[in-house]
């Protein structure tokens, strides 16, 4: 028969294997939330380096027939007092002129110039980017786009919608930061996207089951005498 000691020494034995495997991964939970409780989110996402965008008197605009039936129709700004045309459809996002003819996507001049635009990062340096690898810090953005940044400050840049010329994304070094830590947070190192690895369930059971078997220990252990 199993005596009290025999049990508790199991139980501390099995929680000392476990709590062993975990405690890397804890701590990188803990150090990862404590970034994410004490950084400033807008200042990941480089909201401070956003201009608003422009503000002036839209002109008379020709819309392009549609052979297909569009879900969606805005008009926004490119470069100084261009207006252009966003229609999406089922099968795409189409861009036309305010003549109703298709827009070709941006120069590498015209980039820069949006860039300025759109943020206070006074870019003087532009790179056209058409595909993506998993974990870029531009996934999930619409490619082709440029990627513009000044050559003094390279570490802080901007995605642009290749053809709009939008700001899709800023990225910084806080952003990067983040982003590592928030893959080893979800334990997803390659698209750092997906919540529900295997990984991350197989651990969070683990560290569920060191947190029983503590628990456990203290109820096991006798009481000291006074």
């Amino acid at each position: 028969m199993t005596t009290r000691f025999e049990r508790q020494r199991q139980v501390r034995r099995w929680h000392r294997r476990i709590a062993l495997l975990c405690a890397v991964q804890l701590f990188a939970w803990t150090l990862s939330g404590v970034f994410f409780a004490f950084v400033d989110i807008e200042g990941v996402r480089g909201s401070d380096h956003r201009k608003a965008p422009q503000a002036d008197l839209l002109p008379n605009i020709t819309f392009p027939a549609l052979s297909d039936p569009a879900s969606s129709l805005k008009v926004l700004w490119r470069l100084p007092s261009e207006a252009i045309v966003s229609v999406e459809t089922e099968e795409a996002v189409k861009w036309y002129d305010s003549d109703g003819k298709a827009l070709a996507p941006l120069t590498a001049t015209e980039a820069l110039v949006m860039g300025r635009l759109g943020t206070n990062l006074e870019p003087n340096q532009a790179e056209w980017i058409e595909t993506a690898e998993a974990g870029v810090e531009y996934r999930g953005a619409p490619l082709p786009l440029w990627r513009v940044y000044h050559d003094n400050d390279p570490s802080t840049v901007a995605y642009l919608h290749g053809t709009s010329g939008q700001v899709l994304a800023i990225r910084n070094t806080a952003w990067r930061w983040w982003d590592f830590l928030w893959s080893l947070h979800i334990m997803d190192y390659d698209t750092r996207d997906e919540i529900g690895t295997w990984l991350l369930k197989i651990f969070s059971l683990l560290a569920v089951a060191t947190a029983i078997a503590g628990l456990s220990l203290f109820f096991l252990s006798p009481q000291r005498r006074r």
